[in-house]
């Protein structure tokens, strides 16, 4: 048995707690608390749930941790920092592509009938200087090519006056559907650092703490939530149903110090955090990265 497992101990046996009461109050299983006791932190589900496991242990027998992590510093085994980034919950939505245009063709039809009517007028003049050249009884009049050369290419470049001009219908563009904008929904960026004891770190980029509320979904928890500064927006123990809002827009780190965190749901910008340590008492550490000073 390690010097720190007999320790904490006598302390649990002076205040006249089993193991089992233990375990009620800390959710902590029996056979971890025992192997604090015996100093088999190996066989703990990991080096950051050796320390809170040991941490919420001696809170639970009213013992301050940070002086027994001093003492027994050779005993307990160091944290492993390890960054991890979470994705994103949120999906970013891409400009729909534009139509393409379709091809104009009002002014192809008038212009089609225009080079047809100046085609007809072209094939009756032709047809009038052939009638005209037969005399009578069949006599073949002289050649005039050269007069038809010319009077064909003066019809070609001049069109004769016409008295009705034909009637050309109208053909109406169609018109384009207006284009669907889409905007894109801003990014949200929360990733988690490390944890080091009870305590996980994250940092927020392309966004503010807005929309920050936390409910109550157990019987009760201690929540105290404070900045960097120590300025405390709450502190309290909510019981179960209560849901309490928070205005942290202008805030550039705020730390989340929950008692009970199995009662506790934590929203940010409408979206539920997920709390990266399976312990009961936890604190949750966040930094705006582009908070406006």
């Amino acid at each position: 048995m390690s010097e720190l497992g007999q320790h904490l101990k006598e302390v649990r046996e002076q205040k006249g707690l089993s193991l089992d009461d233990l375990q009620r109050t800390t959710k902590i299983q029996r056979r971890y608390l025992l192997a604090i006791e015996e100093g088999r932190f190996d066989t703990l589900p990991g080096i950051f749930y050796a320390r809170a496991f040991v941490k919420t242990y001696a809170e639970a027998i009213g013992l301050d941790p940070e002086p027994l992590f001093d003492q027994y510093r050779n005993e307990l085994p160091n944290p492993q920092k390890e960054a991890v980034t979470l994705p994103s919950r949120t999906e970013r939505s891409k400009p729909a592509p534009a139509p393409k245009k379709r091809a104009k063709r009002g002014s192809f039809f008038p212009a089609l009938i225009a080079v047809v009517f100046v085609g007809i007028i072209v094939v009756g003049i032709w047809l009038m200087a052939q009638g005209g050249g037969m005399g009578d009884g069949g006599a073949v009049a002289p050649d005039d090519s050269e007069n038809l050369e010319a009077d064909f290419s003066e019809g070609v470049g001049t069109a004769p006056e016409v008295d009705e001009e034909p009637e050309v219908e109208e053909v109406r563009p169609e018109e384009e559907e207006p284009e669907e904008e889409i905007e894109p929904e801003p990014d949200f960026d929360l990733r988690f650092i490390e944890s080091s004891g009870n305590t996980s770190f994250f940092e927020l980029e392309n966004a503010q703490l807005s929309d920050v509320r936390i409910e109550i979904t157990g019987d009760r928890s201690y929540i105290d939530v404070k900045n960097a500064l120590g300025r405390t927006f709450y502190s309290g123990t909510p019981t179960e149903g209560d849901v309490i809002s928070l205005e942290l827009e202008a805030e550039e780190q705020v730390i989340f110090n929950f008692g009970a965190s199995q009662f506790v749901e934590l929203y940010i910008n409408d979206e539920l955090i997920e709390f990266p340590l399976d312990i009961t008492h936890q604190k949750l550490d966040i930094t705006v990265l582009n908070a406006e000073s």
